[in-house]
């Protein structure tokens, strides 16, 4: 057995053990239905629950809003995000940058989804007065794609969302993002990790080439900015590249943009 083959093995270690009580069942179910417990409980997580490692998880999303916005704003000519656009967030969470989001947006302008329903019933209770002000719509993919979609946003965004894609559920992934943007002039900002090959870090972490995320979006357009790069992390033996990337619906959309691509 090779070094390589051992650290996959020992990745997939409890996905698999959890696949034996509920086969068939998918790596987000499982990180659901596994980790999500904890992080509602007070485990310590990077991104997700109350108790994050990064800082105070009601202002740490603040410098996700502000990166997002910057690079919007470029793309759109210097016209900063109006109020009245529409925003989609994929990943939504405890509402650590979509709070920022739904302040800054006019009442029903914001939806959010996740895989978590656990994690988005947390967030609704820290951010309930903001919730019953502005109206934002919010559910898993089961409960509210629909009604996402239907919004017909100008912005879809999904931050730290992308690196913890699992290659069975990438199908799914890229096919929301072409649904939620199917509006002639929609933006997707996404940001993702970047390596020269692509590689599994940890549980949940995959990194992959640019132009492997280029493609999966296409055929929405990549479009250029000046503040692609964020930074570099390590995550031993590798150091990735931390980057925003942006993409727009230039044509309107046909019914074969919309059904989901299948891997290359």
């Amino acid at each position: 057995m090779t070094k390589n083959t051992t650290k996959k093995k020992n990745h997939d270690a409890r996905f698999q053990r959890w696949l034996k009580s509920n086969p068939g069942g998918s790596f987000s179910e499982f990180f659901d239905q596994y980790h999500v417990p904890q992080i509602i409980e007070g485990g310590q997580h990077a991104s997700l629950g109350r108790n994050l490692s990064t800082g105070d998880w009601k202002t740490s999303g603040r410098g996700s809003y502000n990166s997002v916005l910057r690079v919007y704003t470029e793309l759109n000519g210097g016209h900063p995000l109006p109020p009245d656009a529409r925003v989609c967030e994929i990943g939504c969470g405890t509402l650590r940058i979509g709070s920022h989001f739904i302040n800054h947006l006019n009442p029903g302008n914001f939806s959010g989804l996740d895989i978590s329903k656990s994690l988005i019933e947390d967030g609704c209770q820290a951010y309930s007065d903001l919730l019953t002000e502005k109206k934002a719509v919010l559910g898993t993919f089961e409960e509210a794609f629909d009604a996402a979609v239907a919004m017909a946003p100008d912005l879809i965004f999904a931050y730290n969302v992308a690196c913890h894609i699992h290659p069975d559920e990438e199908r799914t992934f890229y096919s929301r993002l072409h649904q939620l943007a199917h509006k002639k002039g929609s933006r997707v900002i996404m940001q993702v990790l970047v390596h020269p090959t692509s590689v599994r870090y940890q549980e949940s972490g995959w990194a992959h080439p640019a132009h492997y995320y280029m493609d999966k979006m296409r055929p929405l357009e990549f479009t250029m900015h000046t503040q692609q790069f964020i930074k570099n992390v390590k995550k031993a033996p590798h150091t990735l590249a931390s980057r925003i990337l942006a993409f727009q619906r230039t044509q309107k959309s046909s019914v074969m943009d919309l059904l989901p691509r299948f891997r290359r």
